[in-house]
Formats: structure tokens, C-alpha cells, sequence
């Protein structure tokens, strides 16, 4: 019987394998109609790379080498770059691994970066780091662990003054939190805030909300940084203002009293707070049953109670004590004050006591300078009717023609002495939030300018007039100029430095002692430096055993009598913690004057004012993410991240802002190393590239690192895809193609060859 042939099993296999070939072809087919494969970008000189391979991306970066130049030198710790937004200045910080972090600027000449200059008005003995510009130049953001914020790292800002970035302040509340907030970074157009912070996810309990600062943070030490970002107010729309200023007024204390290095660091000592402690006592035994201070009791000029008891009342505030807390002078501090108030005429302000005496116009301005000082220490709103009234007595009592004060009310002459004292109560009063009408402080100006002489108008005298400067109104003059926002920066504010450094403290002039003190410390520098080991030695020694400090001496201490001396003497200890330099803390000025006058604090353009901070999702993970930086055209935001998936520690990041469903895309390794890249900064319109590493460096050193990218074009390409690209892309479905396609003609073959008879057995058939 004759064998059918195996037609039927022929013909499936020959579908089966036209369908593998017609799958093969719609692959084929696919990826010759994507867009992709038409589109590529090249340079026009070397690269080309198809659409695939470049996406999101529309920069190719070359890889990374050291940035040229004298700031990467072998032994150098140069983290944190920031560009200005014109190019011509590149900031960084030194020592970040060394625990003493400054920041520094170099200037690019043309050719390269310049010689490093530190950032003088803005470095201190604490930590300074993550310099950031605003893309209008106007201001220098960067974080920082000294007091004056909430705790941990602070963000903080410091203003262009025409001279150097200067008058730092830190943000609010709004922005700083009690961890760590670094790294902050404006939008290109200025109108948010981007930083870091480690601050748990998840809102501070009840229970948190009692903690101590310390204990807070240990609560939630090991967090993970993510990145915020905060919205900018317009220009007046919040009165920020008044808390940056308290703030500033306030915040030294806490931290030095906390923490014996602080103290150190500011410039104080143990014997400084012994001392302030004795003067603490003895003021609290020689408080009158109705709780003023008698001047007559102690040896000064009768009939000046309110200025002694107001006196006494600043040296406790010096120290942080206050009436409506438990605190361990709280009740001759509530005494007093509720004194001081009583003398007060409540329907004009006047301080001056029921019988004013005929040099009463002290007596009001440190009463108001006590009342002001309280309000701003407590914000106790019985106190403020009392301190805006005597504030509005001063303004009235202003003589107009001249701006200044003297003994009486309109007096038609004024003078320094009464007016230094006025002119640190308004201007207490106006950082605490109170009222001072605008013109008051144009006259206070005018005044300063009467007074002035010298070649840089840096000199003081008493009353102008062709009278002698001395050396108390130098210093008079020179702290109420400081006040009125006189740069440190300028000619005359070395004049008047330089009087100072040469005449040296004179330990029988407290008065002079008192002032002297004040400015040399808002002057910071050499001038702060010699004058602080000045006063521990030759002032400390004067103390008596029960804690005073003698009134005799100059003309001045015989009328003041014990108890202003020794509360004045207590002041001028406390002057390191009781003050925040305005200028900036630890202020180096230059060897020689500067010959440009640098704007004062009044010219400065304002303190950008921020809305509550909120994380980004879309940029953090589990891992920390740090350092953000915008591109000039607001399209891009880089950052650093230890997140999986990385080539390293720190890798950089970029994300395309305003599509939060991309997720951020690393930088790929022209740009990453198995170490530490952080600090991106964008330059040249996003096509430069510089950021810190410490790659090939031992540990603890990093330096700067610089990438460009090519500028390439998009062209058209309608052909066939590169047999490459689709080897790359289509490899995986390829080879299982191929693989079933191999396999079922093994198979077919194979049961062709079992099915076919073979031809001896066809002979054999009959």
C-alpha cells in the first residue's frame, strides 16, 4: 500500500515560518517608522547621535577634568561653586571637611578664575557653606551654623552694597526650621527658594513641641535630607522685617550661654560671665522696696531715677531676663518695670518723671530704650502702648532745623551725649516692631552729618560747631552711624576705626568704655579684637568684690553713680551675645581704606520675604538629595543624590522642571565617578558644567570639577535604521525571534526527513 505524502505538514510549516518572517519585518518596519530613528543631533563636526539615545537630554556632556586654575591645588578643600548670573564671579567654601567652613570668591579676568578672596563681611568662626546667587546679583544666599537662627544650619542672606556681599540676615521661621537647612538656591526668576533640609517628614508631636532644641534634633538625628522649596512674597507684602531684626537683636545670647564654645568663639570668657554674674547680684541687693534704682543712693546726680532704673533693667535684658517668665531675676525685673511705667505720662509718653530735671531728655531716652528693649525681649502687649508712647514723645521733642536732642523737649541746640542715647532707643524700638516715624530718623541723619568731621567725616564732636572730638563721642558717633546703617566698608567708617584702635580703652572713662565698646564690635576686625582683650584685661580688674564697678573718674561717672556704672560695665561684657554685628560677624576689613563708598544699610535693596517652605516630591527619595541648582533659563534643576542606581556615592542629577512625571535622569558617567560629585553649578547658559568630587583625592579633599556640553542640532534622516540602533534597542525580541525561527526549522527539517520515504522502500511496494 502506497504512503500518503506529508503535503498537509508541509504547508503548516511553511505558514509558521512566513509568520516569522512577516514579525521580523514588522519590527523591522517599527522601528524604521518611529520618529526616533529619523531624528538625530549632531555638532555638524564629529557627534552624531540618534534622537533614542540623547532623550530627555538635549546636551551631550564630554567628560569631566579639574577645573583650570589656582583654586585646585593639591592641598585645597574646595567644595559648593556658585556662578554669578553674569559669569564674572565664581563663589565657593573652603575647609567644609575640616569642620571650619568659609566662603570665598574669585573673579574670572578673561584668561581664568583669579586669585581666592574670602567673603570678609560674611565669614565667622563658625561655619559658612552652599553660596548661592540670586539671578539679579543683588543677593548671596548661603547656610550656616552661627547663632542667630532656629538651630543646626540656617539659611541666611547677605545684600550687594556696591562694595562686597554684606549685611547678612538670616531667613524666617517660615523657611528655617530647628534642623539642618542648607544649600539654598533661588529660581531664575528669583521668585522661589529651592534648599535642603533634614527636618522629619512628619509633623513635630505635642511631645516634640516641649523638647529643647538639643534634644529635638537627637530625636531625629539620621533623617535624610529632601528638598524644599519656597515661594517669594512681593516686596511689603509681610512685615519679615521685625522678626529677621529680632532675631538678629536677640539671638547670640541663647547659644553663648548654652554653649561655652560659643562663647568663646564671640569673644567672651568665663571671667567675662562671673563678672556679669557678681554686677547681676550686687544691682538686684541695691533695688528700692517700690522697685526703682536710686541714683542719689548710689553716689550720681539726684532726681534721675528713671535713667538708673532703666539702666539696671537693660543689664538684665543683657543677659536674657525677662518679667513673665520664671526666670532667676524675674521679680526685681517686674518691679522695676512696673516702676518705670508709673513715671510715665500716659497721655504724651513722657518718661522723664513728675519733676523733670533740667538735663531730663536722658532720662527719657533710656527709659524708652528699657521699654523697647522689653517689648522686643517679650512681645508682652501691655508694654508696647508704653514703649510706641515714649517713642512719639522723642519724635516731638526732635528739634527739626538741626535732627538732634539736647536737655529739653525742642531744644534749639542739640547734642551727641543725650542724642546716642535716643538714637539707641529708636532704633531698639523700631527692630522690636515699634512705630519711629520716617522723618525722626532723616533728622537723626542730618544731625550725625553736623556733628561729623575729619577727612572722611569720621570724627566726632560733641555738640559740631568747630568743637574737639574726644574720644566718647567718637565712639558716640560712631555707633549711632552704625545704627543708621553706616557700611563698615568705607572711608569714614576707618577714620573713625582707626581714632579708636589709637586711642585705646581708657578704663577711667566708662562712658567712653560703654560706647567704645559697641562700635568696636559692630566694626568686628582688628579693632573688636584688640578692644575685647582691652576690656577683659583692664576692666575686669576694676570690679569690687561685691560686684560693682566705682563711679569716679571722668566727669561722666561722678554724675551716673555706682549703679549705671556697674550696669554699664555689665553691658559692654555682654555686648559679643547681646548683638549681632550688622554688617557682618567676623568682618575683616582691608588693610587700607577702600576708595569707593559702599551703600549703607538704608540704600540696600530689601530682604526677600518667603511663604512657608513645602518638599518637592517629585525630586526626593529614601536617599538624600542635596545641592540644587537651576539652569539661567529656568528649564532644568540639577542636584546631588545618593540614591540607588548611581555610579557612586553622590551622584548628579538632572530633572526637567514643570513636568513632575519624568523622573530625575542621572548625568551618566562623563560627569559621574565611583566617589563623590555634589554642587552642580550651571554656567554659560546650561552648557557648562562645574561641581565639587573628590575623585582620586584622598579623604576629606574635594575639588572643583568642569564638563561642557556640545551644542548639537536636529536633522532628519529618511532611510533605513542603523542595523546598530535596532541591535541596541530590539536585541531581546530579535533573538527569540530568531531563536523560534531556528527551532521550528530544526523541527520541520527533521520531521520532513522521518515522513519521507525513502527510495528503496518505494521499490518494494507492489
Amino acid at each position: 500500500m502506497m504512503q500518503k505524502k506529508p503535503t498537509k505538514r508541509w504547508k503548516v510549516g511553511l505558514l509558521a515560518a512566513a509568520a516569522l518572517v512577516g514579525a521580523a519585518l514588522l519590527i523591522w518596519l517599527y522601528g524604521f517608522l518611529r520618529p526616533a530613528t529619523w531624528r538625530y543631533y549632531t555638532d555638524d563636526l564629529t557627534v552624531r547621535r540618534l534622537a533614542k539615545d540623547v532623550q530627555p537630554r538635549l546636551v551631550l556632556w564630554e567628560p569631566a577634568v579639574p577645573l583650570a586654575g589656582a583654586l585646585n591645588t593639591p592641598a585645597a578643600d574646595v567644595q559648593e561653586p556658585a556662578i554669578s548670573p553674569d559669569g564674572t564671579k565664581l563663589a565657593f567654601t573652603r575647609g567644609l571637611s575640616a569642620g571650619n567652613a568659609d566662603l570665598f570668591i574669585a573673579r574670572w579676568d578673561g584668561r581664568g578664575w583669579g586669585q581666592a578672596e574670602p567673603l570678609r563681611a560674611l565669614n565667622s568662626k563658625f561655619n559658612e557653606q552652599s553660596p548661592a546667587f540670586s539671578h539679579d546679583g543683588l543677593y548671596l544666599f548661603f547656610s550656616t551654623d552661627r547663632p542667630g537662627g532656629l538651630g543646626g544650619y540656617d539659611l541666611w542672606v547677605a545684600r550687594w552694597d556696591g562694595a562686597e556681599y554684606a549685611w547678612p540676615e538670616p531667613l524666617t521661621l517660615l523657611v528655617n526650621s530647628p534642623f539642618d537647612d542648607v544649600a539654598p538656591q533661588p529660581s531664575a526668576d528669583d521668585r522661589k527658594l529651592y534648599f535642603s533640609s533634614n527636618r522629619p517628614r512628619l509633623p513635630l508631636t505635642k511631645e516634640d513641641n516641649r523638647l529643647a532644641l538639643p534634644e529635638l534634633r537627637q530625636k531625629y538625628a539620621g533623617t535624610d535630607y529632601d528638598i524644599f522649596a519656597a515661594d517669594c512674597f512681593p516686596t511689603g507684602y509681610t512685615n519679615r522685617a521685625v522678626e529677621r531684626a529680632l532675631s538678629l537683636l536677640y539671638s547670640l545670647r541663647q547659644s553663648a550661654l548654652s554653649d561655652p564654645a560659643v562663647m568663646r568663639k564671640l569673644g567672651g570668657s568665663p571671667a567675662t560671665e562671673a563678672a556679669v554674674d557678681r554686677a547681676l547680684a550686687w544691682l538686684a541687693k541695691q533695688q528700692e522696696s517700690d522697685g526703682r534704682w536710686s541714683i542719689a543712693r548710689s553716689g550720681g546726680q539726684d532726681g534721675h531715677d528713671v535713667a538708673a532704673t532703666a539702666f539696671a533693667l537693660l543689664a538684665y535684658f543683657g543677659r536674657g531676663e525677662r518679667h513673665d517668665q520664671a526666670y532667676k531675676y524675674r521679680e526685681p525685673v517686674a518691679k522695676g518695670l512696673q516702676w518705670l511705667r508709673s513715671q510715665q505720662n500716659k497721655l504724651t509718653g513722657d518718661l522723664r518723671g513728675f519733676q523733670p530735671q533740667h538735663n531730663g531728655m536722658y532720662d527719657q531716652g533710656i527709659g524708652a530704650l528699657a521699654l523697647a528693649e522689653a517689648y522686643g525681649l517679650t512681645k508682652d502687649q501691655d508694654l508696647f502702648e508704653a514703649a510706641q508712647s515714649a517713642v512719639y514723645f522723642i519724635a516731638d521733642a526732635q528739634n527739626e532745623s538741626v535732627g538732634g536732642w539736647r536737655y529739653v523737649p525742642k531744644s534749639p541746640d542739640s547734642d551727641l551725649s543725650v542724642s546716642g542715647w535716643i538714637v539707641m532707643a529708636l532704633k531698639s524700638a523700631e527692630l522690636s516692631g515699634i512705630h519711629v516715624p520716617a522723618k525722626t530718623f532723616h533728622g537723626v541723619r542730618k544731625f550725625l552729618a553736623a556733628v561729623s568731621t575729619g577727612d572722611g567725616g569720621g570724627l566726632y564732636s560733641y555738640t559740631g560747631k568747630g568743637a574737639k572730638s574726644t574720644p566718647a563721642m567718637n565712639a558716640t558717633g560712631f555707633f549711632c552711624s552704625q545704627l543708621m546703617g553706616l557700611s563698615a566698608n568705607t572711608p569714614k567708617a576707618f577714620e573713625t576705626a582707626a581714632f579708636l584702635k589709637k586711642a585705646g580703652l581708657k578704663s577711667d572713662d566708662l562712658y567712653y568704655v560703654y560706647y567704645g565698646t559697641l562700635s568696636a564690635y559692630q566694626n568686628q576686625g582688628p579693632a573688636w579684637r584688640e578692644w575685647s582683650r582691652q576690656l577683659q584685661a583692664d576692666i575686669l580688674p576694676l570690679q569690687e568684690p561685691d560686684g560693682s564697678w566705682p563711679a569716679e573718674g571722668k566727669k561722666f561717672s561722678g554724675s551716673m553713680g555706682r549703679v549705671i556704672t556697674t550696669s554699664l560695665m555689665a553691658l559692654s561684657l555682654q555686648a559679643h551675645y547681646r548683638y549681632t554685628p550688622l554688617y557682618g560677624l567676623g568682618f575683616e576689613p582691608a588693610e587700607r581704606p577702600v576708595k569707593y563708598s559702599a551703600l549703607s544699610g538704608g540704600q540696600l535693596a530689601p530682604v526677600p520675604e518667603y511663604d512657608r517652605a513645602k518638599p518637592v516630591p517629585s525630586l526626593n527619595s529614601p536617599a538624600d538629595e542635596l545641592h540644587v541648582s537651576v539652569s539661567s533659563h529656568g528649564d532644568f534643576l540639577y542636584f546631588a543624590s545618593n540614591r540607588k542606581g548611581g555610579y557612586g556615592g553622590f551622584d548628579l542629577y538632572r530633572s526637567r522642571l514643570g513636568r513632575a512625571s519624568e523622573p530625575p535622569e542621572n548625568l551618566g558617567p562623563a560627569i559621574n565617578s565611583a566617589g563623590d560629585e555634589t554642587a552642580p553649578a550651571v554656567n554659560m547658559a546650561g552648557f557648562q558644567l562645574v561641581f565639587s568630587s573628590n575623585r582620586g583625592l584622598a579623604q576629606g579633599r574635594y575639588r572643583l570639577q568642569s564638563s561642557t556640553s556640545r551644542v548639537v542640532y536636529p536633522r532628519y534622516a529618511y532611510r533605513r535604521p542603523e542595523w546598530g540602533w535596532l541591535w541596541d534597542n530590539y536585541k531581546a525580541p530579535l533573538l527569540v525571534a530568531l531563536a523560534a525561527l531556528l527551532v521550528l526549522l530544526f523541527r520541520l527539517v527533521r520531521r520532513v526527513v522521518k515522513t519521507t520515504p525513502s527510495p528503496a522502500s518505494v521499490e518494494k511496494q507492489p
